[in-house]
């Protein structure tokens, strides 16, 4: 392979040119001072969010108007713009602010296991919460759980790993942390279902994963999972990944979701508490039938208060039949 004649990794071809460009941009403390000078300013619901030249440089706190005038410059046209009244965040600008106050540079904080009022699906043992690295996992407290761990993900044995930004912890108790993980997870695989990413809205791949050889006795040694088929989704732009069983991807079907709430359990509101969640695992079932393996189609069926509804998935997750 022929190597780089530039001396700067930010010219690496994988990310792009706008990649690139937007990290040089952030490279400057000041840059970064005048995001957050406008994002403090801001008002959401407010007529008026831009601030002058003058009180924009005061704000920042560099005495020099030319060095502060060529940052703004360059940041001016891709994270801010410039208006009658002055300047202000671009969407872009405060997408990137709100990513730092959402946790990026805040030191991460941590849950310890915790056990809360849920029974694990699988075996009805104690099932514990605990957050780490930016993701919340439900463990059983007795058996093996439902996935092993990815990587260098050492949380082998869980039953779910949500991923939750450490400002999702504040205010919160373990069960508001693990319901808050839940709607959040529910709004992302959603999005990711209809083929938007939610990161940066760039287009999903989606996927019906199948194990050929699954082990059907507790986690496959061959795929990680106890289930054979999972739902994987993957954006073809940012990179972002996330995978769901079958079981919870049936939940977000309409068919399955008018079943449900003729049965007086709401799927997709009310359902931020504990409670709600629980009632969801206690009062569903759902049954896992692969119509085919190759190429994979499977039928979810679940099943509430005796009462069934059933939809079959292709293998990029498409409904290709529906029950009556």
């Amino acid at each position: 392979m022929k190597p780089r004649e530039s001396e700067s990794p930010l010219d690496a071809p994988a990310a792009g040119t706008q990649a690139t460009e937007a990290f040089e941009l952030l490279s400057d403390e000041t840059r970064l001072a005048i995001l957050v000078a406008l994002w403090e300013h801001a008002d959401p619901f407010g007529d008026d969010d831009a601030v002058r030249f003058s009180d924009l440089q005061s704000r920042v706190g560099t005495a020099d108007s030319g060095q502060f005038n060529y940052h703004l410059d360059r940041l001016d046209g891709h994270f801010v713009e410039s208006v009658d009244d002055g300047y202000r965040l671009t969407n872009a600008g405060r997408k990137l602010v709100r990513s730092v106050i959402a946790g990026t540079g805040i030191e991460a904080p941590e849950l310890e296991p915790t056990r809360v009022d849920i029974s694990c699906t699988l075996c009805g043992a104690a099932v514990e919460v605990q957050y780490e690295r930016g993701q919340v996992y439900v463990s059983c407290t007795e058996c093996e759980g439902l996935w092993n761990g990815d990587g260098d993900d050492d949380h082998s044995g869980h039953l779910a790993k949500f991923s939750l930004d450490p400002a999702g912890l504040e205010g919160r108790s373990p069960e508001e942390i693990y319901a808050a993980a839940w709607v959040n997870t529910f709004q992302t695989i959603f999005s990711m279902i209809e083929g938007v990413c939610p990161t940066c809205t760039g287009q999903v791949e989606r996927e019906l994963a199948v194990c050929r050889d699954h082990d059907a006795d507790g986690r496959c040694e061959e795929c990680g999972h106890r289930s054979r088929g999972v739902a994987r989704f993957r954006c073809t732009v940012c990179k972002r990944t996330t995978r769901a069983t079958l079981g919870v991807l049936a939940k977000y079907h309409p068919r399955v979701v008018a079943l449900c709430y003729d049965h007086g359990l709401a799927l997709q509101y009310e359902f931020n508490e504990l409670s709600h969640i629980k009632a969801r695992f206690d009062r569903t079932n759902t049954d896992v039938e692969f119509r085919s393996v190759d190429p994979p189609r499977a039928r979810l069926t679940t099943t509430i208060d005796g009462d069934e509804a059933w939809v079959e998935l292709d293998e990029t997750l498409s409904v290709v039949a529906v029950s009556d």
